[in-house]
């Protein structure tokens, strides 16, 4: 049986990059460009009689900005999937908030669209299958959009093991056991996940709660550790967060020993 095309439409301000973005969908079968909008005002207007299953959404509009729109589309018409386009990357952390299905940073290219509709399809197929099947249409993952020392990615927080300041560079390691290197500093990255609660265990080191075996004391007492699932590495606790991430694993329901 044949799959129908995802219903299309591409919002942004700039006539060059929005027609750039229609010429490259034009070259896909599994997408159909319906419609192209200029600004916020008349998409918000339109959408109740548009019959669209994805936009292609710029971030950077007058008189309300692509994350505004977003937040609006998703609580109105949560079966509206999005991909935001940005001609800068460090808008990633605030978008993946609404749980878009990629962020492209412009100039867009035909590789990256390719990989965005492919993201579309099994984001889509999924939420009619759930759809189906009488489950809520809800990520299991969360995922967030990261600036790296070579570009940009997007990870899914359950993956993230900790994250550790070494030299002059923060790396974020993950379960697969690849590690990237943030262009942020450990503040910068404490506040963008405290969402998701990662808690800043030491003055170099910011962890999953979630992933926390347990706390040890070491030297009777005068030093700490915390050990992770998934992890052999000992990650060193700061005495003056003691108390702190005592009372945040009791909430869990996890114990010192």
């Amino acid at each position: 049986m044949a799959i129908e095309p995802i219903r299309t439409i591409v919002v942004d301000d700039d006539h060059n990059s929005g027609n750039a973005t229609i010429a490259i969908l034009k070259k896909f079968p599994a997408v159909t460009v319906t419609g192209y909008i200029d600004n916020s005002p008349e998409l918000m207007s339109k959408l109740p009689e548009l019959d669209v299953e994805l936009l292609f959404l710029d971030i950077e509009m007058p008189y309300n900005n692509g994350m505004n729109v977003a937040s609006i589309i998703k609580k109105k018409y949560p079966k509206i999937e999005i991909i935001f386009c940005t001609g800068h990357a460090y808008f990633a952390a605030d978008c993946y908030d609404f749980e878009p299905v990629d962020f492209i940073t412009k100039p867009i290219n035909e590789a990256r669209i390719t990989r965005a509709i492919e993201r579309a399809q099994r984001k889509l197929r999924n939420n009619a299958r759930e759809l189906l099947e009488g489950k809520k249409t809800e990520s299991k993952s969360k995922k967030i959009g990261l600036s790296i020392e070579d570009g940009y990615k997007i990870i899914d927080v359950n993956s993230i093991l900790y994250i550790e300041k070494k030299a002059r560079k923060v790396y974020i390691h993950t379960n697969s056991g690849k590690s990237f290197v943030a262009k942020y500093n450990l503040t910068q990255l404490e506040e963008i996940l405290a969402p998701h609660n990662f808690f800043r265990c030491h003055q170099s080191f910011i962890v999953p709660i979630s992933k926390i075996r347990y706390v040890k004391n070491n030297e009777f007492g005068k030093t700490y550790s915390i050990m992770l699932k998934e992890c052999y590495e000992e990650i060193p606790l700061s005495r003056g967060k003691h108390a702190e991430i005592k009372e945040k694993l009791e909430a869990h329901g996890i114990k010192f020993v």
